[in-house]
C-alpha cells in the first residue's frame, strides 16, 4: 500500500463560458470544503477549457509507484509555481464573505 501516501488527484476541466459566472467559484468552494470536511487525501484542480467540461482522476492505487512519483513531482511543481497553499490566497475567502 505504498501509494497511500499519494493523494487522489481530481482535475475538473471547466468550459470557459462558466468562468464569468458564480458557478465556478461556488463549485470550487463546495469541492474544497468537502475535501476538508472529509479530511480526504485528495487534491482538486480546476482548469479552464475550450472543450466540454469533464472530470479526470488519478487514483494512486491504480498507478505504478514509479509513475506516481513522476505525477507527484508534477503536482509539486504546480503547487509551487501557482503558489497553491503557500499564502497567495490567504484571506481570499474572508474578503468574499
Amino acid at each position: 500500500m505504498e501509494n497511500m501516501k499519494y493523494p487522489l488527484i481530481t482535475v475538473f476541466y471547466i468550459e470557459k463560458s462558466y468562468l464569468d459566472s458564480d458557478f465556478l467559484s461556488s463549485f470550487s468552494t463546495m469541492v474544497n470544503n468537502l475535501i476538508i470536511e472529509k479530511n480526504a487525501n485528495m487534491l482538486a484542480f480546476f482548469v479552464p477549457t475550450d472543450g466540454e467540461s469533464r472530470i479526470e482522476c488519478i487514483n494512486p492505487m491504480m498507478v505504478k509507484e514509479a509513475d506516481m512519483e513522476r505525477i507527484n513531482k508534477i503536482v509539486e511543481d504546480l503547487t509551487k509555481n501557482f503558489d497553491i497553499g503557500q499564502g497567495a490566497d490567504e484571506g481570499k475567502m474572508d474578503e468574499e464573505e
